[in-house]
């Protein structure tokens, strides 16, 4: 059986096979000289890359009154509420099972698509229309997929990608759009391999490959101009849960942590690869510092990350046998999960391995209740935990 863990992340990296051509930030290169467009400017290009720093480095607030100012700047632009809304997007990354940001986040999207449509209708070659509609399709799709609207989410997908394309026939020198073309590339061969009930969704798309969209994921890490980071990302995901690469996977997140080093979810993944190959030590270090830094309040360390580290500080004290101290991280872990109004994942494993550190040091009756807790919170504990509590009311764990 796949460890809690493992099980949601690749639900999570799953939801990113309806969005397939995914740009995120990726802006392409200068447009062809017939086209005018707001990508050929030079201060607006400068603008955005000083946002998508700061947004990078978890400076949330530096980065809205960059992108606040750019839309001032360019009223009517769907540029302006396109880049406004990646502070929203990156608070749904944080804890991709709050649905508190979607409204604000849909609503911007929505607003980029009747922007680009207004000026399409104008001019149906405008590229600008053309690349940020695309983006706007891109982003609702992998907010459908959190939320498990899939057929929503293949439309909004199907979208995307169509245009995408476009996007290149017109610039096929533009490494930037490779991160896109390479996650449906690789996506569309590799998710239905793994995940069979997917497969009638990827039939929509056109046949993908696996091969070549690991090169093309490489080809914008190394060659693109805006979405290094991105990619470095997708290929650290797919290294991780996919090829079964852990050091293929470190080797990108090892680019991402030297460069953003006080991005917290960066460095949380960065903790989770090492306690999943049982180098404890190291792992329990990056974990401290964001359960650490969550506490003092900077700004991107959210609850819900911190629930994961404390989560897997947790498992590396298991593993070491120290049940009591395993039982401490997980009293900080549900005090966090407290404060939320709905059931998550790490909420229900951390139940779990409460139950089973109460077993290992023979409170028997402890850990049943904490069992019919798990099986109590309904679809947000997860498939895999709930199963794992079955058992062990059955028979208890023994360490």
């Amino acid at each position: 059986m796949k460890t809690p863990l493992v099980f949601a992340a690749r639900l999570r990296f799953v939801g990113v096979l309806a969005v397939l051509a995914l740009l995120l930030t990726a802006w392409p290169a200068a447009a062809a000289p017939a086209a005018s467009s707001i990508l050929d400017d030079e201060a607006f290009r400068a603008d955005v890359n000083a946002g998508l720093e700061r947004l990078y480095k978890m400076d949330f607030a530096g980065a809205e009154g960059v992108f606040a100012q750019i839309d001032q700047r360019y009223p009517g632009h769907p540029a302006g509420p396109f880049l406004k809304a990646l502070v929203p997007w990156w608070n749904i990354l944080l804890d991709p099972e709050n649905p508190s940001h979607d409204a604000q986040f849909m609503e911007a999207m929505d607003q980029v698509v009747a922007r680009s449509e207004q000026r399409l209708r104008k001019n149906p070659k405008d590229l600008d229309g053309l690349f940020f509609k695309t983006g706007a399709f891109a982003f609702r799709a992998r907010v459908h997929t959190y939320r498990d609207r899939w057929m929503k989410a293949a439309q909004d997908g199907r979208r995307a990608l169509s245009n995408l394309k476009e996007l290149h026939r017109r610039q096929p020198q533009n490494d930037d759009l490779y991160f896109g073309l390479g996650l449906f590339d690789y996506l569309v061969d590799a998710v239905p391999r793994e995940h069979r009930f997917l497969g009638v969704f990827a039939r929509m798309f056109a046949r993908g490959d696996r091969q070549r969209g690991l090169a093309e994921l490489e080809r914008a890490a190394t060659r693109g101009r805006f979405v290094q980071a991105e990619a470095r990302f997708a290929l650290y995901q797919v290294h991780y849960i996919f090829e079964k690469n852990p050091d293929k996977a470190l080797e990108n997140l090892a680019w991402l942590r030297q460069r953003y080093p006080t991005n917290a979810l960066f460095q949380l993944e960065e903790g989770k690869v090492y306690a999943n190959q049982g180098r404890w030590a190291e792992s329990a270090v990056l974990l401290q510092q964001v359960a650490e830094l969550q506490v003092e309040g900077q700004s991107g360390y959210s609850g819900a990350l911190a629930e994961k580290a404390l989560y897997w500080l947790a498992r590396g004290e298991m593993a070491g046998r120290r049940f009591d101290g395993a039982l401490e991280y997980l009293d900080r872990l549900d005090h966090l999960a407290a404060e939320r109004n709905y059931n998550a994942y790490f909420q229900a494993a951390g139940r779990l391995r409460r139950g089973m550190s109460y077993d290992a040091l023979g409170r028997r009756q402890d850990a049943l209740r904490c069992y019919r807790e798990v099986l109590s919170m309904g679809r947000g504990a997860g498939d895999d935990v709930r199963d794992r509590a079955r058992e062990l009311l059955e028979k208890p764990f023994s360490g």
